[in-house]
């Protein structure tokens, strides 16, 4: 697909936005000069068999007929070279409302201001094949300073997507056989903008309605997630015994089981000899409900958040032994995933955890210890961030941030949601069963899975023009499936995930793969043929030229060793006695104890 854009002079601030996000989503964009006041005469030019849309900004528009007499030859011209037309950057003034009302064939009469800023964005349940996943949400409040709404003269010819106070935000109609799609937006947010944690009513208005505009009309021609969406609650630290704090593992299955989600245990490798064969066998037992991933390595202070490589590459090869040990003691497995003890890490160990072939890092915090970075809407608007090490971090919140809103975001851009709790959430569990709940309903074909599963399945997609189909992949390791009857050729990506330097190898099931290029400094590519009705697994495997040595030491095992017991302690007897955990929170403010945190 082609989306052809307007301008005179120079582009509009909102066409410029609007073309960075076109290439955000993998749409190809032409840019087309036009002169002042010549009518028509220059979009033969631009037309062409792949050519799909034309953006119209009534600003451009003013600039470019002599007047709104001319708009009907105008809009007749462009409905007949172009599947579809996308109207925004519209404001409550007469020449915008002429060329809505042109361009909807009149069923559009205008354009009005937001009157309430406490109204929200109504999406229709009846928007899916445009809203995706926010089909039926109601998302708010508006943002009056930048929402408009269009006046329906008939609404019955009139498709409504998202509605404020009762009339269309975005809408579209059908003049003769173009799609007309109206966004009564009057900007578009710019990707670079850092936005941190900012609720996605700040800028759902400047950004969902556009890409969800560019996405329908590309079809598979775009950027898309994986049709299978994850989702994974997280539990840091538990050792795997019948209980733990407020855990009781027996009533976790019962929860799993009724409610219906997965849960995986952070797992700290320093407890890799304490786990209870009882505990061991429900796991084994029960492998859609319950999984392991790494959780540090003895969890001591902000262990990996050190910036010595040595030290780093160490505990890494520790606790991956520990592991390995724990899995042939018991039959389990352990996703390659990093949970950062305290959420903290360094730059430095997310290089590190590359070498060591770890698949990704999951945090609530979204930045290195010490480091505070706001995250850009661009890195929020994908699976992972891989700004960091050259290796991909996958974000999560706890229950009570996780709402209808962040779980459409999520679905949309293709990022799992992953629920983080501890096991104080066990005592009173409704509002982990809520957020649970909230998941299950926003998509009912949500799939609960281990965090690493989650991680690995969240890649985008995009069918090219010769009908090969380019994977983005934001793990070290993943698995394409060919359902079709016919061969189907993969382009594999990983974007800033090494080079010559660091990736020793390519594999295709184990094999070393042939058809690899490394682009630039930071990418790696590689293209496949897939026989029909099958998969394969493709992985890159990093080189670790790191030093490393025999142990930690003595005196880091005893901090761990100590570390460990008093957490335990603190979970499994002073959390259940406010008192005297008020007092031990009052001896460690006094005293600086580091172990009788609340959170590890």
């Amino acid at each position: 697909m082609k989306l052809v854009i307007p301008y005179i002079g120079a582009l509009q601030p909102a066409d410029s936005r609007l073309m960075l996000l076109a290439d955000f989503l993998g749409i190809q964009t032409n840019i087309l000069a036009l002169s002042k006041g010549e009518g028509n005469e220059s979009l033969n030019a631009c037309v062409s068999e792949d050519t799909v849309c034309i953006v119209v900004n009534p600003n451009v528009i003013r600039d470019w007929v002599p007047n709104d007499q001319y708009l009907p030859d105008l809009v007749d011209m462009l409905v007949a070279s172009f599947s579809h037309v996308l109207v925004h950057g519209v404001r409550p003034d007469p020449f915008h409302a002429s060329v809505v009302s042109a361009f909807s064939g009149h069923r559009l009469g205008g354009v009005r201001q937001i009157e309430r800023a406490s109204a929200t964005y109504q999406i229709s349940p009846d928007s899916k094949d445009v809203c995706e996943a926010f089909a039926g949400l109601d998302v708010g409040p508006v943002n009056p300073d930048n929402d408009r709404v269009f006046l329906a003269t008939d609404r019955q010819a009139t498709r409504r997507f998202i509605s404020i106070e009762g009339d269309a935000f975005m809408a579209a109609v059908k003049l003769k056989n173009c799609n007309v799609i109206f966004i009564g937006s009057e900007d578009v947010v710019d990707l670079t903008v850092e936005v941190g944690d900012t609720a996605v009513n700040e800028y759902f208005s400047r950004l969902l309605p556009q890409a969800m505009a560019l996405r329908y009309m590309s079809g598979e021609e775009c950027w898309r997630p994986n049709p299978k969406s994850h989702a994974c609650v997280i539990v840091d630290d538990p050792l795997l015994r019948p209980t733990y704090g407020f855990l009781n593992f027996e009533d976790l299955l019962g929860l799993m089981q009724h409610h219906n989600f997965h849960t995986t245990i952070a797992f700290i490798p320093h407890n890799f000899r304490r786990s209870s064969p009882r505990i061991i066998r429900m796991f084994r037992e029960n492998p859609k409900h319950l999984s392991l991933c790494f959780h540090g390595n003895d969890h001591t202070g902000a262990e990996l958040a050190a910036t010595d490589p040595v030290s780093l590459n160490t505990m890494l090869q520790i606790a991956a032994k520990r592991m390995t040990r724990h899995g042939d003691i018991t039959g389990l497995d352990c996703d390659r995933v990093m949970v950062f003890p305290q959420g903290k890490f360094s730059v430095e160990a997310m290089s590190l955890l590359r070498s060591n072939n770890f698949d990704c890092a999951v945090n609530t915090v979204p930045h290195p210890m010490n480091v505070p970075t706001r995250l850009t809407l661009g890195e929020l608007a994908q699976p992972a961030v891989v700004r960091y090490g050259q290796f991909p971090l996958f974000l999560r919140k706890d229950s009570t941030r996780t709402e209808r809103a962040d779980i459409a975001f999520n679905l949309f851009f293709g990022r799992p949601t992953l629920i983080v709790e501890h096991h104080d959430v066990f005592e009173h569990p409704q509002r982990l069963l809520e957020a649970v709940s909230r998941i299950n309903e926003t998509n009912p074909e949500t799939h609960w899975t281990s965090v690493g599963r989650a991680a690995k399945d969240s890649m985008l997609q995009l069918r090219t023009k010769d009908g090969a189909t380019r994977i983005r992949a934001y793990t070290r390791e993943v698995q394409i499936s060919n359902s079709y009857e016919h061969n189907r050729r993969v382009v594999i990506e990983w974007r800033g995930f090494g080079n010559d330097k660091t990736v020793d190898q390519v594999l295709k099931n184990g094999k070393p793969c042939r058809s690899v290029k490394l682009n630039g400094l930071e990418n790696v590519e590689l293209s496949d043929e897939l026989d029909p009705t099958t998969s394969a697994t493709f992985g890159l495997i990093h080189k670790n030229n790191f030093t490393a040595r025999n142990g930690l030491g003595f005196r880091s095992a005893v901090r761990g060793f100590v570390r460990r017991r008093l957490s335990e302690a603190r979970d499994n007897y002073l959390s259940k006695n406010p008192s005297v955990l008020a007092f031990a929170k009052s001896l460690q403010r006094r005293c600086s104890i580091g172990p009788l945190r609340v959170v590890d």
